[in-house]
């Protein structure tokens, strides 16, 4: 069995505890998320993996403007005794302003030997080299940079055929200043 999620959201505080309930699943999960001053985010996601032959992609991407305050805890826990477990946690915080409070912590326990896990975090701004490149063509730094958070939403939805364009206006409008 296979599950995908989307979370999405701004001026959050949330917990979400995902845990797999049988061999042979596999869940994906996707959190995006904007912060600014005057919408700040915490919230922490868990996904315990307690049955073999079971597996979880997890990939939390941040969009932090001026004055963000942000702390994210991502963790995957995969349980005694399990085998072919496949784990991956990727953070990805994506500064687009100044004066950002920002708190991560990825974390992976892993109980078992016959795995394969990853982890990490990463604190980015946007590629200067692609931003001046569509300025030099004529796009504002607020266009170039509307272009590459775009990117960012479209490789997410990509994973999921099934949302429609109403939804897709609601996860831009959310998510895109």
């Amino acid at each position: 069995s296979s599950l995908t999620y989307l979370f999405v959201g701004s001026d959050i505080n949330v917990d979400i505890h995902i845990v797999t309930t049988w061999s042979d699943c596999s869940c994906m999960i996707f959190w995006l998320f904007v912060a600014d001053a005057v919408r700040p985010v915490s919230g922490s996601l868990t996904v315990w993996l307690n049955h073999s032959q079971s597996s979880a992609n997890v990939e939390l991407i941040s969009f932090l403007y001026d004055g963000a305050k942000v702390a994210i805890d991502g963790s995957i826990d995969i349980w005694l005794h399990l085998d072919h477990v496949h784990a991956r946690l990727l953070e990805h915080n994506i500064v687009l302003g100044k004066n950002i409070s920002l708190k991560t912590l990825p974390k992976l326990t892993v109980a078992s030997h016959n795995v394969t896990a990853a982890h990490g975090a990463n604190i980015d701004t946007l590629d200067q080299q692609k931003l001046f490149y569509m300025m030099s063509r004529g796009l504002t730094k607020e266009q170039s940079q509307t272009l590459l958070v775009n990117w960012y939403i479209e490789y997410v939805l990509a994973h999921f055929k099934e949302i429609g364009d109403k939804e897709k206006k609601r996860v831009y409008s959310t998510l895109v200043k």
